[in-house]
């Protein structure tokens, strides 16, 4: 987590996915099991996972959340579009992970530090990289032994049809996440330990997912990229604020307050349609 270290750090490491995939997976790993298992397991997480989960109860499977809630024609009401929208892109706290996603991250850290990457898609290549940039040995995990040596946690046990998404889905998602992309990217190029040869590797591998996005630069996407000054200081902290002075400091201007007046966000929703088919939560 970025926003637990010093600002002069020596390296910074991210580890990273493939957008369309960490979202995937996240939205699988925070979605509860039921309200009962949601307040024992996380009571300080309730209002936020149940205002996204269980109360738009059409987001059951991934392919739902992004059918229902993230086009026009879909089921989920009103306010559970907008839910969905804002959490994909980051700015309502429901999920953790999608909140805290790459823009947070990489703007949580001064703009000149140095950045070490490892690659979900290639861990052992770049885990070594890493380390020997670091003046460890060239191969510290011998590619032959990965599965014994890194063994995997959190391993999803979730159905397999809990992770299919269609190719009309994965465009849509592709084009909610542009900005994550465009920050995805900007993280490879600043990794220390990658060559340009693996930055435009990942590059692929997103094209494969996302043509129509893989390339968009910043400017470029369908939504301006958004501003977390604020979040960052609610959530990060600057100079000697600290975290519960950020919040109290900035609490009615609070982005991860939760909706407690529907009838406004029904309101807010109607006028965030546009003409092409997906809702929009923003003109552009």
């Amino acid at each position: 987590d970025t926003y637990d270290c010093h600002d002069d750090s020596a390296y910074f490491l991210f580890v990273v996915r493939d957008p369309i995939e960490r979202i995937k997976s996240a939205f699988l790993y925070e979605r509860p099991t039921s309200e009962k298992s949601l307040k024992k397991r996380f009571p300080e997480l309730y209002e936020r996972r149940k205002n996204l989960y269980l109360d738009c109860p059409s987001f059951g499977v991934f392919e739902s959340f992004v059918q229902d809630g993230l086009t026009k024609h879909g089921r989920a009401s009103d306010v559970c579009k907008i839910r969905a929208f804002t959490a994909v892109r980051g700015e309502r706290h429901f999920s953790c992970h999608m909140y805290f996603n790459y823009q947070f991250h990489l703007e949580g850290i001064p703009s000149d530090g140095k950045i070490l990457v490892i690659r979900n898609e290639h861990l052992i290549e770049d885990w070594n990289g890493a380390e020997h940039f670091i003046g460890g040995e060239r191969e510290i995990i011998p590619p032959e032994e990965a599965n014994t040596t890194i063994v995997a946690v959190n391993k999803s046990k979730k159905d397999g049809k809990d992770k299919e998404l269609s190719e009309e889905s994965t465009k849509i998602l592709c084009r909610q996440l542009c900005n994550e992309i465009v920050n995805y990217k900007k993280i490879l190029r600043r990794a220390l330990n990658l060559n340009y040869a693996q930055v435009e590797q990942s590059v692929e591998e997103l094209r494969e997912t996302c043509p129509d996005y893989a390339d968009v630069e910043e400017g470029e996407c369908p939504v301006a990229m958004p501003d977390i000054r604020e979040k960052l200081i609610n959530t990060r902290g600057y100079e000697d604020m600290v975290m519960e002075d950020g919040y109290y400091i900035n609490k009615e201007k609070l982005e991860t307050t939760m909706h407690t007046k529907q009838a406004e966000e029904k309101m807010e929703a109607k006028e965030l349609m546009d003409d092409d088919g997906y809702a929009l939560p923003y003109s552009v």
